[in-house]
């Protein structure tokens, strides 16, 4: 892979991880509600409820960085994996189509996927759940348009 300005990266957003969020919501409300009513909470259960919410939120940033995408100034890159690292480069010149999936509450809450799909191959990457959707979708679409403008 080459060197290249990137002009736009993204990760997965975190507003798709909003069960999990409302779950730690749900066991910090918890225990500050027996702290409320003065209800005494073995050690044990508070520590394990406190490991439980920062094991969530370790998973849910793990998960999220493990992928991203990015535009640099002639390709479409993806990248897979925190240990084993798998990163591929997609040259705008072999990108068919660009389409943006957004149900109802993904467009009330922002976020959205966006599916590149290749002339030679019937699978398309999917840039799943990420912020702003049609920024990311214009400039790709702006950076291949000017890929196809200047002359190799």
């Amino acid at each position: 892979m080459k060197k290249e300005q990137i002009l736009l990266r993204v990760w997965r957003s975190r507003k798709s991880y909003l069960f999990y969020y409302f779950l730690i919501f749900l066991i910090l409300g918890g225990l500050g509600y027996f702290y409320y009513l003065k209800i005494e909470i073995s050690n044990t259960a508070l520590i394990i409820s406190l490991v439980a919410v920062l094991l969530i939120i370790k998973i849910i940033e793990i998960h999220r960085i493990r992928n991203w995408w990015a535009i640099t100034e002639s390709s479409f890159v993806e990248s897979k994996g925190i240990l084993n690292k798998n990163i591929r480069e997609l040259d705008f010149a072999s990108i068919s189509d660009i389409d943006l999936n957004q149900g109802f509450y993904k467009r009330l809450l922002g976020y959205g996927t966006i599916n590149v799909r290749r002339f030679l191959n019937e699978t398309s990457i999917v840039i799943n759940n990420i912020n702003r959707p049609e920024r990311f979708l214009n400039i790709l679409q702006d950076a291949i348009r000017l890929r196809k403008e200047v002359p190799q």
